[in-house]
């Protein structure tokens, strides 16, 4: 069996500050084989695995839906003044909230013929009358940056400034707000586009909680299944065959280059999944490792534990 664990951020912010040991995680990929890859967003990878084409943009928003017209991603977000810029922050929302707002949405918008979706309280669909010409950087690639650097670029990029603009007055004073220390005080648009063709990946199975991960997997055939709480639970629920596992704990940490969450999180991920996935080679399992983000894999396979003169190195020496 061969199992591919996609860990966006795995290696980004680790420059930052000094990590104490990993025993499995080292194992694992001081052994096993390194290879260079392209660095790209985790969208952006994802859509490659499934040979998906680009659009003016990755065209997320319409394999949430799979309904003929253009569709945009119109999450809910909080921008934060930081002295002179705007940082924008992933907004933490529950159902009920999300569909008081999304009501309000479509209350005051009607008439423009714009649609507002909910597809979970932190991801929302935008339904548009007709295909602009529009670029946009998406939520993960934005979030903890400066708003103005990530907005949408083409000809059709003021005329959706505008809607955001009035989206942030109708937000303003919503009663949602009112009792929000972090109001969602604007909607993020990404990921605009057409149904596309989507091709089989050739994995057995996709496990992830992501909502795009799902959509893309669930339009390419391939099962999907949520994440298990740890490597054993999830091995132990596969066939025969390739298969993937996105482990995401490390994105939004690594955003907000919050060093401390992310060295938490990722000292659970060694005890939760580095530490059976070892075991689990050892046994038999060819693993690679992927970070996306930094461009890099790592491919052990059983006899390459038994190379002893390759030493268990720390994380960031196994970049070199």
């Amino acid at each position: 069996m061969k199992c591919h664990v996609l860990i966006p951020n795995l290696f980004l912010p680790a420059s930052e500050f000094k990590i104490d040991p990993l025993p499995n995680l080292e194992t694992l990929i001081s052994r096993g084989e390194r290879t260079r890859l392209e660095a790209m967003g985790f969208e952006e990878w994802l859509f490659n695995a499934f040979g998906v084409a680009k659009q003016q943009d990755w065209p997320a928003a319409s394999l949430h839906r799979a309904e003929p017209g253009y569709w945009l991603r119109a999450d809910p977000v909080h921008l934060q003044l930081r002295r002179d810029w705007l940082a924008l922050l992933q907004a933490d929302i529950a159902q009920e909230e999300a569909c008081s707002l999304v009501d309000s949405l479509n209350r005051h918008f009607e008439v423009d013929g714009l649609r507002f979706y909910i597809e979970r309280p932190d991801a929302w669909l935008l339904k548009l009358p007709d295909s602009p010409d529009l670029s946009t950087v998406s939520l993960m690639q934005a979030i903890g940056r400066n708003v103005d650097d990530c907005l949408p670029k083409g000809t059709d990029a003021m005329r959706m400034a505008a809607l955001m603009n009035e989206i942030q007055l109708l937000f303003h004073d919503h009663p949602v707000n009112s009792n929000r220390d972090f109001p969602v005080n604007s909607v993020w648009f990404w990921g605009g586009g057409i149904l596309p063709e989507v091709k089989p990946s050739g994995y057995a199975s996709v496990s992830s909680d992501n909502t795009l991960a799902k959509a893309i997997a669930e339009r390419s055939g391939t099962p999907c299944l949520s994440i298990a709480e740890n490597a054993s639970g999830w091995l132990a629920s596969l066939a025969e065959g390739e298969h993937l596992v996105i482990l995401e704990d490390l994105m939004l940490p690594a955003r907000y280059g919050d060093g401390n969450e992310w060295d938490k999180r990722l000292r659970r991920l060694e005890i939760a999944w580095f530490g059976p996935l070892l075991d689990a080679v050892k046994n038999g399992l060819d693993l690679a490792i992927i970070d996306n983000e930094i461009g890099v894999r790592f491919d052990t396979k059983k006899h390459d534990l038994w190379k002893f003169w390759k030493r268990a190195r720390p994380v960031l020496d196994c970049l070199k």
